[in-house]
């Protein structure tokens, strides 16, 4: 996940397993020094679940003939050695491939070999976790949508009845014992070891059927006991491949507005000018014809959104807009979010919000869904969420008015920003979420100078303002003025520093 995140791309997959016979007569479990043998009967499932990947196999033949930790040479019958043919498989029938991803933590007796055979095969290692504190690693995991379960257990107060469960179930018991003994939170000291069942970059994920205890080792103290997977299946998790999505044809010129019932703008009192243009901007695209209307909701504050929210369930909306006061839209826009919504109906996935705008750059890295629609100069295609901070923009159906006001009138704590929040309740999967990328909502800073402080990493891709192109037909519009920047100060900026630095932490 990290090296997605961070640009590279997955070419090929790869897995160093024990003998066949090895694991049909339950000894999965080869005491490796360099890999994780336990759950191999179950890889090809992962394979699966990452969709249409090259999927690389080799026998583990060698063992730890040296247990040094650094690892300068060629040594005939090390373990290492099934590494590099491996990988040399890879590298021969994908010779662009660049990297190599490893999850190494603090064993320099790992990262050393793999370096090693990076280095030899011309590759570069990716260790993205390297020296993470791993407390804050494991609940990074578990936030991030991340579930494992917890497939070999071999230490203190660890046994079996913790086989099988989450890292999210065992969360708080291994904070405890990282605390009170020392172990590693993330067993990195081999203390445990775990199987992802689903995770962000999964297309499917992983149900066990059938499994049974095999004990390695008797300890009255800390018993060595893994999980054998017997028998297992895998099934959609809601993040359709686009070449399995509906494409769409050239969509009809005639709006069909379905995508909304009503439109929301957060705003503060003072804004007078503000909603004035946000009136006249929504009357130009379209959006305040027939039925539709608006609602004004004073102040920025998480309150408002929850009654924004509260709203919308009690008139039995089934999609309302929720808009920033400062926002401007894309020309395309308007057709842009009918196709995108109608590309998840005719899917049949489930959504709660989508987010229209947003100021992450990180939204492509996302499970794509579909092209929303073929126009020449629209470049927003649909994928799952992220990192979808600021609230500038989205797209709200029933049920996700109803997870989020259920949320959030138990949870009031302000302790974090709202965006930080919903993005930590997508990451734990307690939301269905999309983005559109790039946006077709932006905040218009360079119109209400008091709003700066934010950085607005995606204001560079914006390309055809609604706005402007309205000014250009109809220059009375421009006269929409509010009051001087400096007569009120907009609360909601009052906490720049924390809010960045809160979002930094979700990162």
């Amino acid at each position: 996940m990290k090296c997605v995140e961070a640009g590279h791309e997955i070419v090929a997959l790869a897995h160093a397993h024990p003998p066949e016979t090895s694991i049909s007569e339950d000894k999965e479990e080869m005491d490796s020094y360099l890999f994780q043998t336990v759950g191999s009967s179950a890889v090809a499932a992962i394979a699966e679940c990452m969709g249409d990947l090259p999927f690389y196999r080799k026998e583990i033949g060698g063992s730890a003939v040296t247990q040094a930790l650094e690892y300068e040479k060629a040594i005939e019958g090390d373990e290492t050695e099934d590494l590099f043919e491996l990988l040399s498989e890879v590298k021969r029938n994908h010779p662009d491939v660049g990297g190599v991803s490893v999850g190494a933590i603090f064993s320099a007796y790992q990262a050393n070999r793999v370096q090693h055979v990076c280095d030899r095969l011309g590759l570069q290692m990716l260790a993205y976790l390297w020296h993470r504190e791993q407390v804050e690693l494991l609940r990074e995991m578990v936030a991030n949508g991340v579930n494992a379960i917890l497939i070999k257990v071999a230490a203190y107060k660890l046994g079996p009845a913790d086989l099988g469960k989450s890292l999210e179930e065992m969360e708080s018991k291994l904070v405890e014992l990282s605390q009170k003994y020392g172990i590693h939170a993330c067993g990195e000291g081999g203390e445990f070891e775990s199987f992802t069942l689903d995770c962000p970059l999964f297309k499917r994920r992983i149900v066990i059927d059938e499994c049974r205890h095999v004990v390695h080792s008797q300890s009255e103290d800390a018993p060595v006991v893994y999980l054998r997977i017997a028998k297992l299946h895998t099934e959609p998790n809601n993040v359709i491949d686009l070449e399995e999505s509906i494409q769409l044809g050239t969509p009809s010129t005639e709006y069909s507005q379905a995508f909304t019932d009503h439109i929301y703008c957060i705003s503060e009192e003072t804004r007078t000018g503000r909603r004035a243009r946000m009136t006249e901007l929504l009357r130009y695209l379209g959006l305040l014809q027939g039925s539709t209307a608006t609602t004004t909701v004073f102040s920025k504050s998480q309150a408002q959104h929850i009654d924004v929210w509260r709203d919308i369930i009690n008139n039995g909306y089934a999609r309302a807009l929720v808009l920033e006061d400062n926002v401007d839209f894309e020309i395309d826009a308007i057709a842009t979010i009918d196709n995108a919504i109608g590309v998840l109906e005719k899917t049949g996935a489930d959504w709660d919000i989508v987010y229209i705008g947003h100021c992450s750059m990180e939204e492509d890295t996302g499970s794509k869904i579909a092209p929303p629609l073929r126009l020449k100069h629209n470049r927003s295609k649909l994928y799952r969420s992220v990192h979808p901070f600021c609230t500038s923009g989205y797209l709200l159906s029933t049920s996700g008015a109803q997870k989020l006001y259920a949320y959030f009138s138990k949870n009031t704590s302000q302790k974090h920003a709202l965006d930080v929040q919903l993005v930590a309740l997508i990451k734990r999967k307690m939301l269905q979420s999309y983005s559109l990328h790039p946006p077709v909502v932006y905040q218009r800073r360079d119109l209400y100078p008091s709003d700066d402080g934010l950085e607005l990493k995606v204001a560079h891709l914006f390309r055809n303002s609604a706005w402007d192109e309205a000014l250009a037909f109809e220059p009375h519009l421009a006269n929409w003025t509010d009051p001087p920047d400096h007569q009120y100060e907009d609360p909601a900026y009052s906490q720049i520093p924390r809010w960045m630095e809160d979002r930094n932490q979700v990162n």
